[in-house]
């Protein structure tokens, strides 16, 4: 287990007002800070050089599991490129479900660890239920009055967490899903073995953070990714 030293100043300044926390290349948490045990009720002993996706375990405003293996933002950290601001719905040490907003920084030369995702978050629980009583409000004002709902009701995330970027190959093998394919008429279409056929799938229901191949085709269609 390796734990970060020589921080920063402007480090110490964070902590004090937000959780923090950072994880390294393979997504092993290496710092923990006193204002992320408040926040999340984990201390450092619990949680330093375990995976970040299995202590933080977010879901995103569809409910939709954001924190696994190889998610958008450890990817970006491994590219050295940024990613936006997003929130993430966790669930703390005692249960309770929590609406967190993440910034990320990435550090590298000044940390002396490259691929160092500093992880800065806020509980914005409170914003998150009153955008969900104002869209409760105002889909029922649109029923009084006769509008048409183009959402659909659907819940929309106003801090919307980062979208696996897919590979023109991974990308084939959605639209193929998506046309109802089978593992084995997949191998055909893309002049493969069943046994690559099915890893194909297997890692791109992963990278997408679906339970099955239906939950990856519909996240698609809304996310616009195939």
């Amino acid at each position: 287990m390796q734990e970060l030293a020589s921080l920063p100043d402007w480090y110490a300044r964070i902590e004090s007002a937000d959780g923090t926390f950072a994880v390294d290349r393979k997504q092993r948490i290496v710092s923990w800070s006193a204002s992320a045990q408040r926040l999340l009720g984990y201390d450092a002993d619990e949680v330093l050089g375990k995976p970040c996706y299995e202590m933080v375990s977010g879901r995103d405003g569809r409910n939709q599991n954001f924190c696994r293996k190889n998610c958008p933002v450890s990817e970006n950290a491994r590219r050295g490129r940024a990613t936006p601001d997003y929130d993430v719905q966790v669930s703390a040490k005692d249960g309770e479900a929590t609406w967190l907003n993440m910034s990320i920084l990435l550090c590298s030369s000044d940390l002396g660890n490259p691929g160092v995702a500093l992880h800065i978050f806020r509980d914005v629980t409170r914003r998150r239920k009153l955008e969900k009583r104002a869209e409760t409000a105002i889909a029922a004002m649109r029923q009084l009055l006769n509008e048409d709902d183009a959402s659909g009701g659907a819940s929309q995330d106003p801090a919307p967490t980062p979208r696996p970027q897919l590979t023109k190959r991974e990308q084939e093998v959605l639209r193929l899903l998506a046309c109802g394919l089978t593992t084995k008429e997949i191998a055909e279409s893309m002049g493969v073995s069943t046994i690559t056929a099915r890893n194909h799938v297997t890692n791109l229901l992963a990278k997408m953070g679906a339970r099955n191949r239906l939950q990856a085709v519909i996240y698609a269609s809304q996310q616009n990714l195939s």
